[in-house]
């Protein structure tokens, strides 16, 4: 048996065209693997998940997160952030010196990793992530509120905070 030299190999899988099985193969297996995505991170958030506030998760992106702490630059005390999701927004306000800071999100995955974020941020034993519904957050006593949510789940309404220095 005589052995491929592996430049040969790949110059001969570069020329050869794919059939059409093969084609199906790939299209199969790329579906598949946007099904265990979407399986794993996004739907087990929807479980418990009245219809109507099932939306997909979509991080913030980073000019997001700059206005947001924009908004929270010069207070103080306590961060929460509802519907936290990989938790950037928890993290980033923490570093900007607000504790405790804290995030609140239904989906599991989406807990884990912000946790996993914190974790390598260094940050662990800083912040908090809860898998709490944010309609049933008391705010009692939050002076600092972050949502970022999407419109269908906003329109819905908020609970309201009490007391002077709530900003949302």
């Amino acid at each position: 048996m005589e052995e491929d030299h592996p430049a040969e190999a790949l110059t001969e899988l570069r020329e050869r065209q794919p059939s059409a099985l093969e084609l199906l193969q790939v299209a199969a297996g790329s579906g598949l693997a946007a099904y265990a995505v979407w399986a794993l991170l996004l739907q087990p958030g929807f479980r418990r998940v009245p219809l109507r506030l099932q939306v997909p998760y979509v991080g913030a992106s980073a000019r997001q997160v700059e206005h947001v702490l924009s908004l929270l630059r010069g207070r103080s005390g306590k961060m929460v952030d509802l519907g936290s999701g990989d938790g950037r927004i928890v993290l980033a306000a923490h570093k900007c010196g607000l504790c405790p800071a804290l995030g609140y999100e239904l989906n599991p995955w989406l807990v884990r990793l912000a946790w996993l974020h914190a974790w390598r941020a260094g940050c662990a034993s800083s912040v908090s992530y809860r898998r709490e519904n944010l309609w049933k957050v008391s705010l009692r006593d939050c002076y600092n509120v972050s949502v970022f949510l999407a419109p269908s789940v906003v329109g819905l309404g908020l609970p309201a905070p009490v007391g002077p220095g709530h900003s949302l």
